[in-house]
């Protein structure tokens, strides 16, 4: 009985390894090394996988594609992914600006003044331990998520968004 059992695990081990891209785990280990990557290294290109490209081609003033194209494996300094591969197109997440202010005091601010509370909450979201990504202004899913455990954590209504009592609990409420 344990044979069969042994049999099966080696082949969905076999399968999962044939599914996975050589060129895609590469850039997941650099990625990660370099911060734009929180996942695992697993060869799948993922959503997770996808918004690190993107992140990273954004800071190297790279097209932005969340692919691995040969102008993003270069620059990460690994091997190109072998060309007639498809690469699977996974669905991105944004999170807009005015969907993370929605319903607070920033709503009606000018757009430098929110970008510059997005970086101040990254900054003290991470130096609480409630976020990893990139100090850079920009709302995100990890954003959204970091804001969300923050806010179960202090025992507010997990919205995601940067209400009144969120706003006055990170410190970032605006003197109005």
């Amino acid at each position: 009985m344990r044979f069969p059992a042994l049999i099966l695990f080696a082949l969905l081990a076999v399968q999962g390894s044939l599914h996975a891209d050589d060129a895609i785990a590469a850039a997941q280990r650099k990625l990660k090394t370099l911060g734009y990557y929180q996942g695992g290294v697993d060869g799948q290109n993922g959503s997770q996988t996808a918004a690190a490209i993107r992140r990273y081609q954004i800071a190297e003033d790279l097209r932005v594609t969340g692919e691995l194209t040969p102008q993003t494996a270069e620059r990460l300094g690994i091997a190109a992914p072998k060309a007639g591969k498809p690469a699977a197109t996974p669905v991105p997440e944004y999170v807009s600006i005015a969907g993370i202010f929605k319903g607070g005091p920033y709503i009606q601010m000018p757009t430098e003044t929110q970008i510059e509370t997005l970086r101040s909450a990254q900054r003290n979201l991470k130096l609480l331990g409630y976020y990893t990504g990139p100090v850079d202004g920009r709302p995100g899913p990890a954003l959204v998520s970091a804001i969300k455990a923050w806010q179960k954590s202090a025992g507010f209504r997990q919205s995601g968004r940067f209400d009144e009592s969120t706003l006055k609990g990170l410190d970032l409420m605006p003197s109005l």
